[in-house]
């Protein structure tokens, strides 16, 4: 039966309840409906809605059970009116769109497939469930997993770039970042539609230990009375070196990859070391504080071979257990812990880049950062007092540092509070302060907690908690905007720009059976951060509407977003081990389609000072030095370019000359690649486009990219590849077809080949596309200084090319209006010829000021034009 768009509303009506009583020719019982039907599958309604031609909802539900009553967070797309048939037989029920096929079988059991009849992905009954008996989750979907890899699912610091048969808990964490939606490049995705705790892909089978070593004891460090509680490490236990370690022998049946997941416990712990080795080789190891409860790793191993085991579980007050996947596991399952009914959509694309798109067609767009957001960010823990920020500001000026924002970390408030609130003892001013900052280009972002503990804030702002906790109950709406209205008072009427929403997960809640607004906490627990992100954002934009929105957050969930939101990936350790896991982290964070993602540049726990016994003094030791150059290449290619580090000075000239001289070498380069960064921003707005992803995005039918976790793409033309080991001064890189250009160096490297490059302490290796036209603005010392130097257009042959040059005001949301302008560029490799024309918009006139580029063929000459609004071709 088809729907078209061009019926009335009426006539859908008529047509949709003369469906609903035509003879089904299915075993089953069929309820058609104008975006799908409803199965009456034995005892579960089986709801298949069409969304639009590409994204599929699925509910299943006992029959009886009582449907959900809580919001739907996620999801912000209607039912769009697309074409769509069903077809059905005695076994089978077949819906089509202009996208792809939904079979489903007498069984109940769903298939999803292209048009052309290849397979997508297809549900499986093993592990598939709705309230069973004996055991913690409620709801469970079983997918068969296809040669393939996969991708999303958020941020976790396993190092594991591919997911497929990976074992995960999907737990917001410091550190640990749960979104459910999961990206193939078999040309598919799946976003599982539940807020508690769910398990991918839970392992059945167990590693058995026979024997114990002494257990860990958790002993506290004492807080001295005068001392101020932004010591860390007076709340982190003890690590009880050597406790709770065993050892075993598994001698596996098959050959292949095995998966493991060790569980472990957190209550009331916030260090030691989990690890988990295979013949001395570690699979999974953790040694940083604020640990979660499950840990990720996997090897290849040899069936009738004897390994031996040894699980170390330092810390926890559990011996812990360890699980694991065999290589024909063959499944992708999510399992949650709450929920009456399986509920999930899947979204089918071409490739990786397609899926994202239309996933964020379902769950939202992402808005345009103010230009500054692109640049760098100069953060510490912490600037103490209000003299000491801005003297670090005005060296930072004066030292010709390129930065456009500088952040006050914790502990601004009044001692014994925590909360919004400016200590006039130590920021008697915070106006002047922010207007001194405003002189010198700078913008202020303050970083602030959904825990609040001041008595005065709370009674004033009326913010009830959530039970048990120091958390505001950001699920009831009046706490929410009150919430908004308390920190909007204390920041951005002194005129802050941004905010730093730190502890979103929320970390402290330990009672998860305490009812929240909507019901009981574990039912919710997921998505408290995206809710933090929406007071925020829709409370600035409806009371500044002429400012864009910029947060920093800890935590994320699917659809975060559409609200003006970065994530960064919480309060790692210094070390290469953890510096490597923070680009797969990025990788699959981006892949889980939240574009805006960040880390801290050198780790938090920088040195033996701050909880990191890796290192000695950060300032000195010549292995953490290296570590912070190597760190900061990456920050440079990462969505938000951001250094931090915990009781640090964290100003690039306070370690020796050779990094201060590469750090400004990758600022400068940062600044100079903002053409570059900010169309490829707008493409992100307009298009769902990504900034930073792996090369599997690009190259989804390619297997050699399938598992790289050390190359990145930054944007549509760069590919970086990063040094995560100590005194390495070369890098295998992988080439995917086409030709690459070497950009230090301009030399070219024919792909579809592994090769090792160069790799200086003071370069990354850094290379671009054939077929690219690469903008290079000059250097500046902020992201909007006005310059009459000219954009140079560096075009790198071999293929055609084309590129979008977007422009804007650079701080509101004017765009949205149609106040923006777009230059469009293309390449001709045949004609060698460069095409400059007006896109969309009408922000620039460039008949009155005409835009000069000095135009660069790679391997050729260049020469200085100039576009007045006419088209106008360059000869190469």
């Amino acid at each position: 039966m088809n729907y078209f768009k061009t019926i009335s509303i009426c006539s859908l009506f008529l047509c949709a309840m003369l469906l609903a009583s035509c003879q089904s020719s299915f075993k089953h019982k069929i309820e058609k409906s104008e975006h799908g039907l409803t199965i009456h599958q034995d005892s579960t309604l089986i709801t298949i809605e069409v969304v639009n031609a590409s994204i599929i909802h699925v509910n299943k539900i006992k029959i009886g059970s009582t449907p959900t009553e809580l919001p739907d967070y996620v999801t912000v797309l209607e039912p769009q009116d697309v074409t769509w048939d069903v077809k059905e037989s005695s076994d089978v029920v077949t819906i089509s769109t202009d996208a792809l096929q939904v079979i489903v079988n007498s069984k109940g059991i769903i298939e999803y497939k292209t048009l052309d009849n290849k397979n997508l992905v297809s549900e499986t009954d093993e592990l598939t469930y709705i309230h069973p008996k004996d055991t913690v989750h409620s709801v469970s979907q079983a997918f068969e997993a296809g040669d393939e890899a996969l991708y999303g699912l958020g941020q976790f610091q396993s190092g594991i770039m591919n997911w497929k048969h990976v074992p995960i808990r999907l737990q917001q964490y410091n550190q640990e970042i749960a979104v459910p939606f999961l990206v193939s490049t078999k040309g598919y995705g799946i976003y599982w539609h539940n807020y508690s705790l769910t398990d991918f892909n839970l392992p059945q089978n167990k590693i058995e230990f026979k024997s114990t070593s002494e257990m860990a004891t958790t002993e506290k460090v004492v807080v001295p009375e005068d001392g101020e509680k932004e010591n860390v490490a007076a709340y982190a236990v003890k690590e009880a070196a050597e406790k709770n370690i065993r050892e075993t022998t598994f001698t596996p049946s098959n050959t292949g990859e095995y998966t493991f997941l060790a569980l472990s416990d957190n209550d009331g712990r916030m260090r030691g070391e989990i690890k988990v080795t295979i013949d001395d080789d570690p699979i999974i190891n953790y040694s940083t504080i604020w640990m979660p409860r499950r840990y990720s790793g996997k090897k290849y191993l040899e069936a009738g071979k004897t390994y031996k085991v040894v699980f170390q579980n330092t810390g926890a007050k559990i011996p812990g257990t360890l699980l694991y996947n065999t290589p024909d596991y063959n499944k992708t399952v999510f399992s949650s812990t709450r929920g009456h009914a399986i509920d999930y959509y899947v979204v089918q694309g071409d490739n990786p880049a397609e899926v994202i798109s239309e996933y964020q067609k379902l769950t939202g767009t992402a808005p345009m950062f103010a230009k500054s957001a692109y640049g760098f960010w100069q953060c510490r823990e912490r600037y103490h007092n209000q003299e000491e920020l801005l003297a670090n500001a005005r060296e930072m000026r004066e030292r010709k540092i390129p930065f456009d924002n500088i952040v006050q970390d914790w502990f601004y408030w009044p001692k014994g509070t925590k909360g919004p609130e400016w200590d006039p003892a130590k920021y008697p001013d915070p106006d002047a302060m922010v207007d001194e900052l405003k002189a010198l280009n700078l913008k202020l972002m303050v970083s602030v907690w959904p825990e609040v503990k001041n008595q005065a804030l709370e009674a004033k702002y009326n913010l009830d908690k959530i039970e048990s906790s120091n958390y505001v109950d950001i699920y009831d709406k009046g706490v929410s905007e009150r919430f908004y209205r308390m920190l909007s008072d204390s920041m951005f009427h002194k005129g802050v720009s941004s905010i730093w929403l730190d502890g979103t997960e929320p970390e402290g809640v330990f009672n998860t059976k305490v009812n929240t607004a909507i019901g009981p906490y574990e039912s919710v627990q997921n998505p408290y951060s995206l809710e933090v992100n929406r007071a925020m954002y829709e409370g600035r934009r409806a009371e500044f509407p002429n400012e864009r929105v910029f947060n920093l957050t800890r935590s994320a969930y699917a659809g975060q977003q559409r609200y003006g939101a970065t994530s960064w990936s919480g309060d790692v350790e210094a070390s290469w081990e953890q510096f490597s896991e923070q680009i797969a982290a990025g990788l699959n964070f981006t892949m889980a389609g939240i574009p805006y993602w960040t880390h801290d540049i050198g780790g938090f726990f920088r040195d033996s000072k701050s909880i990191n016994p890796e290192f000695d003094s950060q300032y000195t030791n010549p292995e953490f030095i290296e570590l912070l150059t190597r760190w900061f290449q990456f920050g440079t290619f990462s969505p938000i370019f951001r250094i931090h580090g915990y009781v640090s000075e964290t100003e690039i000239w306070r370690y020796d000359a050779a990094f201060e001289s590469t750090a400004r070498k990758f600022i400068d380069l940062r600044y100079q690649l903002m053409p570059y960064i900010y169309s490829q921003a707008w493409q992100i707005t307009t298009n769902s486009k990504q900034l930073m992803t792996p090369l599997a995005y690009h190259y989804p039918n390619d297997k050699n990219t399938w598992q790289i976790k050390d190359q990145l793409f930054f944007g549509e033309s760069l590919m970086v590849g990063f040094v995560t080991e100590y005194e390495k001064r070369q890098k295998e890189m992988y080439f995917p077809k086409g030709e690459w250009y070497n950009f230090w160096t301009n030399e070219k490297i024919h792909g579809g080949t592994r090769k090792t490059v160069k790799a200086e302490l003071n370069e990354t290796p850094l290379f671009v596309k054939a077929g690219s036209i690469l903008p290079i603005g000059p250097k500046v010392q902020y992201a909007t200084q006005k310059t009459d130097e000219p954009l140079r257009l560096k075009i790198y042959p071999g293929a055609d090319a084309t590129f979008t040059l977007y422009f804007d005001d650079s701080e509101t949301y004017d765009y949205e209006t149609g106040e923006y302008s777009e230059l469009k560029l293309s390449y001709s490799e045949a004609n060698k010829t460069l095409q400059i024309t007006k896109g969309n918009g009408e922000y620039l006139e460039y008949s009155k000021t005409p835009m000069t580029f000095v135009v660069e063929m790679i391997g050729g000459a260049q020469q200085t034009v100039s576009f007045e609004g006419s088209d106008l071709e360059v000869k190469l």
